[in-house]
């Protein structure tokens, strides 16, 4: 309920509970605020982009196209004459770009072709777009240079290694940390060790880390398999004990083979006899790998050393042996160009345990 009072008491003669409503100004700093902001809102309304007289329409395209797409909806604002977007301003749908989004299942576009694929005018994202446009101008001549240099000439370059390693930081977070790791480190995932990959920050090689042999790499990909039991089904499980129990002293060091595969440290007899029947014709007789023998594309690991690709616990080891491992690595030659691919290979090179060379084979 509302009473009315004396008209003259500072009141608007309405009181709710005990609480009268009075005709108090407000504090001069909050009129000060409400007033500038008027101003601000008026100026930023004719300044800017603002008014969206179709937006659904517009919402709908930029959601299907994933980009900023021109439709009549919006006040442009007095920016639309200060940058005209040079850089995109002239870019239209083709019918083969509308055909293959219905394709697609969009069919209730209301784009047609010739129609523009981007706001004219000023907008945030024109000027985000005019000024990467102005920097990759910049690196235009950068970049034609490392088209037209080998990998070892860019790791030479002082100058062109460090471009193509700043250029490098996107690339390799799109097309490789899903597998590596943002900084190379691999994975090893001890709850599904099919789902491990290699640290390229080691010097730890299977085909080669030279930039030539990298480059392949990325290149055409890999493909490596070790067959269960080393390819003979005859072995027992007791063999595969005997030999997961030497693989570990190989790694440990409490076990060593000289090159021609005789046992110069350690009680490993039998193990050794078993590994030289069936694991020595690809790890090689003395365990440290194909690389290290000689052999760059059989991608056999090196069993000395430790490391390990899907991990190094005495299950883990014997399930490897027991069960065999496949492993691959996408060819790349048809999703980067070669300039990427050379940016790529820089940025592999230079995390940690890039060979200067291919080594000499004896």
């Amino acid at each position: 309920m509302s009473d009315h009072h004396d008209q003259n008491d500072n009141s608007t003669g309405h009181e709710w509970d005990g609480i009268r409503e009075l005709k108090n100004p407000p504090p001069t700093w909050w009129a000060w605020g409400f007033y500038i902001g008027l101003i601000f809102v008026t100026g930023y309304y004719i300044i800017y982009p603002s008014t969206p007289l179709n937006n659904k329409i517009q919402e709908v395209v930029n959601g299907i196209t994933g980009m900023e797409v021109l439709v009549d909806g919006h006040t442009k604002g007095i920016m639309a004459l200060i940058n005209s977007n040079p850089y995109y301003q002239g870019e239209t749908w083709t019918q083969a770009e509308i055909d293959a989004l219905k394709a697609k299942g969009h069919t209730d576009l209301t784009i047609k072709a010739g129609d523009m694929k981007y706001q004219s005018g000023w907008t945030a994202i024109n000027e985000m777009r005019d000024d990467v446009a102005e920097i990759e101008a910049v690196r235009e001549a950068s970049m034609a240079k490392l088209a037209s240099m080998s990998v070892d000439e860019i790791l030479a370059d002082d100058d062109m290694r460090q471009f193509a390693l700043g250029r490098s930081i996107v690339l390799f977070g799109d097309n490789c940390a899903a597998c590596h790791g943002s900084g190379g480190q691999g994975n090893l995932n001890d709850a599904h060790p099919e789902l491990s990959f290699p640290n390229l920050t080691d010097d730890d090689w299977l085909f080669g880390g030279w930039a030539a042999k990298i480059q392949e790499t990325i290149t055409d990909g890999r493909e490596a398999s070790m067959p269960p039991k080393g390819g003979n089904d005859e072995l027992t499980d007791a063999d595969v004990d005997t030999l997961t129990t030497f693989v570990m002293a190989l790694a440990s060091g409490e076990a060593e083979l000289n090159d021609d595969g005789e046992l110069v440290k350690g009680s490993f007899a039998a193990a050794n006899e078993l590994f030289q029947e069936n694991c020595a014709g690809c790890h090689g007789a003395n365990a440290k790998g194909s690389m290290l023998n000689g052999d760059f594309d059989t991608g056999a690991v090196n069993l000395t050393d430790g490391i390990y690709r899907f991990g190094g616990d005495m299950a883990t080891i014997r399930d490897t042996i027991a069960h065999g491992r496949t492993a691959m690595m996408p060819s790349f030659a048809d999703r980067l160009d070669e300039v990427s691919i050379k940016i790529l290979t820089v940025r592999v090179h230079e995390m940690g345990g890039g060979m200067a060379a291919e080594p000499e084979v004896e």
